[in-house]
């Protein structure tokens, strides 16, 4: 049966989606003189509009058909995205209603979809932007009056907002995560797979056993081309620590056979549809350590919460430091600046896995412990945002960094890297 994204195409009728900003990404062009003429990749977690309160519960929280929950990306420029919106600045945490048309209904910013399936979100539905409509961010004072019509959509996106908390009964959970991590064997390398676009390293012992997972991604439907022909990873279900709530660092949860049956360590955020319902089915079989606390020492893991703008998922995430057999360290940021790391509490490492995939960042990038290192970056070639940027690889390489590629680059192959002994 195919989705309802796929029949609103078929029918040519509207899609209404209560849309989440999750990320909004300026696309990599360096070689434009105007930064304003640069598009921006605004994604969202999302559910079908076309539902009562109660439904949309049930959808979220999984006692619903998981169908009509979707992501979106929309490819537009920052200007026009505004003037869309009628929003006058975007941010993650921002909640929206969108009407979207298949393509050659109207001209418009392009746009493509993907409901969730049986392996994740992978069908990739073209479509144009009708209209958007900011409704409001999380943490406003009780709405105004509106319009009828935009009214019921905002109280409706309320509902799914406050249905999308981080799950009550898995926070908290800071002694839970030191006991585990202090039980973890330590590791004698980190593969860092190659996974296209996205993130998904693991631990290693000398044998090659896995004894946790750093992150749990695989494309989602928009990067999908960016995957690997070959058949998809089954990994063993130890426990996986989660940067943060970003698909292309989650999406194995549902595409990667092994990732779903472990402890989740994972930062408390402010979640999507999608990311809640994940949240939820973890939590409900007490699989998921919701993380607040600053530092956790235990083990072979050194974790950080990082210090950035409330909402943004990207820094507010966790940093992992993993002291491997031979005493080196392997720094993992996810997709946060280094600089959100306090030099008080990190230590200078060996091995780094580049931020945010070879992304323009903020700020410095950490120095090697001994003057120069090897630094991993997990990209996939053809993605939709222009990753690597050369300015971030040049400032990796001024600091000391000697870089590796999970893609095809200067003459070396694709495929997984390993960082250590």
């Amino acid at each position: 049966m195919g989705s309802f994204l796929a029949a609103a195409v078929e029918t040519r009728d509207p899609v209404v989606l209560i849309a989440r900003l999750t990320r909004s990404e300026p696309l990599i062009n360096e070689r434009l003189v105007l930064p304003a003429a640069n598009r921006v990749s605004f994604e969202f977690d999302t559910i079908d509009a076309r539902m009562t309160a109660e439904e949309a519960r049930a959808t979220i929280l999984g006692e619903a058909d998981r169908s009509r929950l979707a992501l979106l990306k929309v490819l537009t420029t920052a200007e026009h995205f505004r003037y869309l919106s009628g929003a006058e600045e975007f941010r993650d945490g921002q909640w929206y209603s969108i009407t979207l048309l298949p393509r050659g209904q109207l001209s418009g910013a392009f746009a493509w979809a993907s409901s969730l399936g049986d392996d994740g979100y992978e069908e990739n539905v073209p479509l144009v932007v009708d209209e958007i409509q900011y409704l409001f961010s999380e943490g406003d004072s009780p709405f105004a009056p509106v319009g009828a019509a935009v009214g019921n959509l905002r109280v409706l996106a309320q509902v799914i907002a406050d249905t999308c908390k981080f799950p009550e009964r898995a926070i908290r959970k800071r002694r839970e995560a030191k006991i585990l991590l202090g039980n973890m064997k330590v590791p004698q390398e980190i593969i860092v797979r190659d996974v296209g676009q996205a993130s998904f390293c693991s631990a290693l012992d000398a044998h090659g056993n896995e004894i946790f997972h750093l992150d749990a991604g695989w494309p989602i439907s928009y990067n999908k081309k960016t995957a690997s022909s070959r058949p998809k990873l089954r990994v063993s279900d130890v426990p996986v620590i989660l940067s943060h709530w970003d698909w292309d660092h989650l999406h194995g949860y549902h595409s990667i056979h092994g990732l779903a049956g472990g402890m989740w360590i994972a930062p408390v955020q402010r979640l999507g549809p999608g990311a809640k319902r994940v949240a939820t089915t973890l939590a409900n079989d007490d699989r998921l350590l919701g993380v607040c606390s600053t530092v956790i020492l235990a083990g072979p893991v050194r974790l950080i919460r990082c210090k950035g703008l409330a909402g943004n998922l990207n820094q507010t995430g966790l940093s992992v430091q993993t002291t491997l057999q031979s005493g080196k360290t392997v720094l993992f940021m996810g997709d946060a600046d280094y600089d959100l790391v306090p030099p008080t509490m990190s230590l200078l490492p060996d091995y780094i896995v580049a931020t945010h995939h070879g992304a323009k960042f903020s700020g410095s990038v950490v120095l090697p412990h001994s003057g120069s290192g090897q630094c991993v970056v997990s990209v996939g070639k053809g993605n939709g945002y222009g990753h690597p940027s050369s300015v971030a690889i040049a400032s990796h390489s001024s600091a000391g960094w000697s870089l590796e590629y999970t893609r095809e680059w200067g003459g070396s192959p694709r495929g997984s890297r390993y960082l250590g002994p």
